[in-house]
């Protein structure tokens, strides 16, 4: 069944309207087993949201980075806007809020990120073997977000039901939207894929500085998360300066700080939700949550991400 249309939402990024450019993209609509759809664009083999412009996505390989860029990859949902406002915090030495939101570069015109100051920040959801040439020839530091995934999928399922796109709503439930997550026909391709796309690229690629940003371990403490990104970045350890970030980085904080200039739909926010560890739990049945095991297993088993969230941590 195709999904009723109503009037298509209005983004606005930092206040600014977001305009949409759907030319030249090869869309593809995606249909659970109840029959609702759900429509991306097919880049390069990998699907992605219909918002992203072809012609930035055909710029990012030759994209001109910096040796000190920090290059930002993670899947969407693994707290990577968070990460971000924590970085960029430190990299400015203030816990002071970013009056700007997450320069993504695939939604961002590269004329405007040429002229950020540096170090940049690079921010990104692609595979990290999509990423710019330039992040291996230079040796540029990565910072890679993970999450565990049952709550990557709620998280992605609430971030696409029922909204005003331009490019359709999308109205199954959660148990017909993870079968979509577990095959892999969602945003790049599934974050199960992401992972092992990076897990080979680090290790083809070892003399690349990585920082891994574990969500669940950041709620924990998220102190010490501040502190092992300064200490990443190479910055001179401030602990009283880190506590404040974690602090100012706190989810109910930056929810509200951010709204002058986070992505919003209709006036509302777009990325930011709960902010919390396992809501997962009031989602999954026991039939979804095997289901979600066995491709686990299958797409994860030898990894070296395999036991951060196989069955026996839950």
């Amino acid at each position: 069944m195709d999904e009723v249309k109503t009037e298509d939402g209005t983004f606005t990024v930092s206040g600014k309207k977001l305009q949409m450019d759907f030319s030249g993209q090869h869309m593809v609509k995606v249909t659970d087993r109840s029959g609702h759809t759900i429509h991306y664009q097919l880049f390069q083999g990998v699907h992605y949201t219909p918002m992203f412009k072809v012609e930035i996505l055909q710029q990012i390989k030759g994209f001109n980075m910096r040796e000190d860029d920090i290059y930002f990859s993670g899947y969407p949902r693994t707290g990577t806007n968070w990460t971000f406002e924590m970085a960029s915090m430190l990299l400015n030495g203030r816990a002071e809020t970013i009056q700007k939101a997450k320069d993504l570069m695939e939604l961002t015109p590269h004329d405007e990120l040429a002229q950020l100051p540096s170090p940049r920040i690079v921010n990104s959801h692609m595979k990290l073997s999509d990423s710019p040439d330039g992040v291996t020839a230079l040796k540029c530091k990565v910072i890679y977000t993970m999450r565990d995934p049952k709550d990557v999928a709620v998280s992605l399922y609430k971030l696409y039901y029922n909204k005003p796109l331009s490019f359709g709503r999308y109205l199954g439930s959660f148990e017909d939207y993870l079968q979509l997550f577990l095959d892999g026909t969602v945003d790049s391709n599934g974050i199960f894929e992401h992972w092992r796309d990076a897990e080979k690229y680090f290790t083809d690629h070892p003399e690349i500085p990585v920082h891994f940003q574990n969500y669940e371990e950041a709620i924990k403490d998220p102190v010490r998360a501040v502190q092992a990104l300064s200490d990443f970045l190479g910055l001179h350890r401030n602990d009283d300066l880190c506590r404040a970030i974690a602090e100012k980085c706190s989810f109910p904080r930056m929810k509200i700080d951010k709204e002058p200039y986070a992505i919003q739909l209709d006036g509302e926010h777009f990325l930011y939700r709960k902010g919390v560890v396992g809501d997962w739990k009031n989602w999954f049945n026991d039939q979804m949550l095997e289901d979600y095991y066995r491709v686990y297993e299958e797409k994860m088993a030898g990894s070296r991400f395999y036991a951060t969230y196989a069955r026996r941590k839950h």
